[in-house]
């Protein structure tokens, strides 16, 4: 396992200090491209009606929030100043803007994705029921109608695509707690015997499709 995890953190690595080139302007724009997604799904929403579902969302939003603080307070404790972060982001805000600023562009960031989160989470169930076929039938079967009814016999429906990412991206949240986890590891040794980022991250991912996958069939399933 310490191998294979040198390996994914090299990777890991190089695609940091690849983000880091794009330098401060990059980064303060993709701080606005947050806020302005948060901002454009408070409209998105309005259009829709969230009775019985904002339960679900807030508790999804909630615990990406919980994520997030964990992550971010947990980052703190470990490195009050930053000096160690590995995350090029906030890397090039110390640089550049000093450890002050480089804190709250970190917390106002963990919280306003814990926002979307929420947002994404609400968008995704009113999709669902856009949908969802109208009866209940095999697993593959239901997988070929669903989203049908909004784009007909289309092999690629944007609305699926849509909606896959709006929930993968509200539910991403939670992995935060695995960074915080392996932050708060002092011992190298042990550290690196731990399943790397980018293995927990995918396996993250992988699990998360499952539940969708399975999850959308089961909510016909009951309405049946």
């Amino acid at each position: 396992m310490t191998g294979f995890n040198n390996l994914t953190y090299d990777v890991l690595e190089h695609v940091l200090k690849f983000v880091a080139r794009f330098g401060l302007p990059m980064i303060i724009l993709a701080w606005f491209i947050v806020f302005f997604m948060v901002v454009a799904m408070i409209f998105v929403l309005r259009t829709y009606s969230l009775h019985g579902k904002w339960p679900a969302a807030l508790a999804v939003g909630s615990v990406s929030l919980i994520a997030h603080l964990v992550d971010f307070f947990g980052t703190l404790k470990a490195c009050p100043d930053l000096s160690f972060e590995a995350n090029p982001i906030w890397c090039v805000v110390v640089e550049k803007m000093g450890v002050s600023l480089a804190r709250w562009y970190g917390f106002t960031g963990k919280v306003m994705l814990a926002i979307i989160s929420f947002e994404f989470f609400s968008y995704y169930l009113v999709q669902r029921e856009i949908l969802l076929p109208d009866k209940a039938q095999g697993f593959f079967a239901f997988w070929q109608n669903f989203g049908k009814k909004e784009a007909g016999n289309r092999i690629i429906r944007f609305a699926n695509i849509k909606n896959f990412f709006a929930f993968l991206f509200a539910l991403i949240g939670p992995f935060c707690l695995y960074i915080a986890l392996l932050n708060s590891i002092t011992d190298s040794v042990l550290y690196m015997r731990m399943p790397s980022m980018p293995i927990v991250l995918m396996l993250y991912i992988i699990i998360l499709t499952l539940i969708y996958l399975f999850g959308n069939y089961l909510a016909v399933k009951r309405n049946a």
